[in-house]
This record gives C-alpha cells, structure tokens and sequence, in this order.
C-alpha cells in the first residue's frame, strides 16, 4: 500500500482526472503543483484549479461560489465528478460537515461506482464516531477499488475497540476474527490484548500487548495503560515487563518514577545510569539522572556530566532544515533561501 501510494505521488507524467481524484480524497497539502493542464478549450479545470487555491488560502466562501455555480454547468462525467469531491472536501475544511455529508451521498447517487466518494463520507462518520456506517462505506470503496483495505482494516480495529469499551466483546471477537493482517499491525495487538483482559485472559492478553510494544517500542504507552488498568504497575511487573521485552526511554522513566515514589534512591541511580548511557540524548532522562545525582550529593559527578554532554554537543555537526521546503544548509537564517518563507529554519545536530 505504501509503495503503491508512494509511486502515485511520484509521477512525471500528467496526471489523469482518475489519478487527481485519488491525491484530493487523500487531502495531500502540495496538490498545488500537481494541478492537471488548463484545457484552454474547457476552462472548467482553470475554476477548479481557483477553487483549490482559494481553500488552501483559507479562503472557502470564495471557494464554494465557484464550485457551486460550475454544479449548474454542463459538464462531463469526469469534471462533475471532480466538482463534487472538491465541493465536499472544503465544506469539510470549512467546518461544515453536514454539507460535506451532502455533498458526498449526491456524488454516490451520480457516480455509485467511483469509489472516493464512500472512501471521503466514511472519513467523515469516523470523525464522527459513527464507526459502523464508516465499516460499511469502507467496505464498499474496498468492493471498487483495493487500495483502502488498509483504511478499512484499522477501522474496523476502531470498531472492534468501541464494542470493548461498551462490554460487547462477541461483537469485538467476530470483528476480530474476520480480519486478515498480511503485516503486523501494533493497533491489532493493542484491540487484541484490550479484549483478551476484558474476558478474564490476563496471561493471553499480557502476551499480546508485550508483541505489540516489542513491534512499536515508540508507541509503549497504551499497552502499558491496559496492564496498569487490568494487573497494575508494581515496580516488580515493571521489571519483568524490561526483562522480558528490553529497556526502552517509556519503560525506564515509568520504572524511575516508581523508584523515586517508594524512596529506593541507589536502586534509582543505578537504573537512570544505564538509561544515560543507552539513551543519552533523551532530556527527560539526562534531567532526572542530573537531578539525583545532585540530590544524593554526588556534585562533582553532576559537573562531568554535564562537561562531557556540552563537549558531545559541540562534536555534533550542526545543520538547518527548511519545516517548509525540507530545504538544509549550514548557516541560519530568518528567511528559507529557497521557498522564502520566515522563521521556518530548524536545527538539528549531526554526528
């Protein structure tokens, strides 16, 4: 899927109504410079192309008038189609989602067989917490075009949560066991642990969050969140949690946390030390080490520290990035050099 979309939105060549379609359902921000040619002859793609533009600029009234008026034209197939998706995308990016909705059931009356139409309404009932109707809609856009099956599985992930949340784990299970997972997914382990706990199978469902944070150790915190709320965090299952899976910078700080709680000051120390060395550039962590360090009077131990950081910082090859163009250079300045727009050079630090 996302070597598919990746191709898409690398194309050299001019881009079909079909292909344009498919990159605005995606609402991508620089849509801009791949506006298809201006048929002279036609100039419906030239009020579309105005329309685009006015949104982007946050400019919707201006934006729907055109649109609007260019519904009342004789248009072909294709450009209606693509009036009404733009019509539904600014009344969603201008807050009005029931007009949005509209928009969007008259597209799927016209065009029942383009599938952008179902995929933009179910983004819109997810919003809205109308998990089920999103399911279905998805479900038809997949039936017309496989390239949301993946929008479809984590939706349904959503879903399958919800019914936990109410108590309706039958309804979670059939989910469940329906769906086919071609690569792991850290929300399936998240739903799958969350519904094996509600059940009453606690060693099933401590199994599978520990899969899901050894496949996503930056997104530890929900499994953790279930453990807590269905075994609880001793400092004891902490442990075993980092024994069984690794240390990582959530694991440790929630581990420290608890150290500094029930007053284990040297059990602390030597656990912030080895999360400074595995993970020396975590702040969070370098100001809890510092922080104890100091506290258990350990002051000179403070100054290395800190010295030595300074020198690491100043071995570091400094570089700007443009937020903006994704410009880099060397040097700083208030105004990017090559998209010119203010105070959008970033630093980073290099080894």
């Amino acid at each position: 899927m996302i070597d598919h979309l990746i191709r898409i939105f690398n194309r050299k060549e001019k881009p079909s109504v079909a292909g344009y379609l498919k990159k605005l359902s995606i609402n991508r921000q620089d849509l801009i410079e791949q506006i298809p040619e201006i048929d002279v002859e036609n100039p419906v793609n030239a009020y579309v192309t105005l329309a685009i533009l006015l949104k982007e600029k946050g400019e919707f009234y201006k934006s729907l008038k055109i649109l609007e008026k260019l519904k009342k034209e004789n248009l072909s197939e294709s450009e209606r189609k693509l009036v009404y998706l733009n019509l539904a995308l600014v009344y969603k990016a201008a807050g009005f989602i029931d007009r949005a909705e509209e928009a969007l059931k008259e597209g799927i009356s016209l065009f029942p067989s383009e599938s952008f139409f179902y995929y933009e309404l179910a983004r819109i009932k997810k919003i809205s917490g109308k998990l089920e109707e999103a399911v279905e809609l998805l479900e038809k856009a997949v039936e017309l075009k496989k390239e949301f099956e993946d929008e479809l599985i984590h939706t349904r992930l959503y879903l399958a949560d919800s019914y936990i949340e109410k108590g309706r784990t039958d309804k979670a299970f059939r989910i469940l066991r329906k769906l086919e997972i071609k690569i792991p997914i850290p929300l399936f382990y998240y739903v799958l642990s969350k519904l094996y706990y509600s059940v009453g199978e606690i060693e099933r469902g401590y199994r599978k969050a520990l899969q899901g944070m050894k496949l996503s150790p930056k997104h530890q915190a929900p499994f953790l969140k279930v453990i807590e709320e269905f075994e609880g965090l001793s400092i004891e299952k902490l442990k075993k949690i980092i024994e069984e899976i690794g240390l990582s910078p959530k694991l440790g700080k929630l581990l420290a946390s608890k150290l500094i709680e029930s007053g284990e000051r040297e059990e602390l120390l030597n656990l912030l030390d080895k999360l400074n060395k595995k993970f020396p550039s975590d702040p969070e962590i370098k100001e809890l080490y510092l922080k104890s360090l100091w506290e258990a009077g350990k002051r000179k131990q403070v100054v290395d520290e800190i010295g030595n950081f300074l020198f690491i910082l100043k071995q570091k090859k400094k570089s700007f990035k443009c937020e903006n163009c994704g410009y880099e250079t060397d040097t700083f300045d208030w105004i990017c050099p090559r998209c010119r727009q203010w105070e959008t050079l970033e630093m980073s630090c290099e080894d």
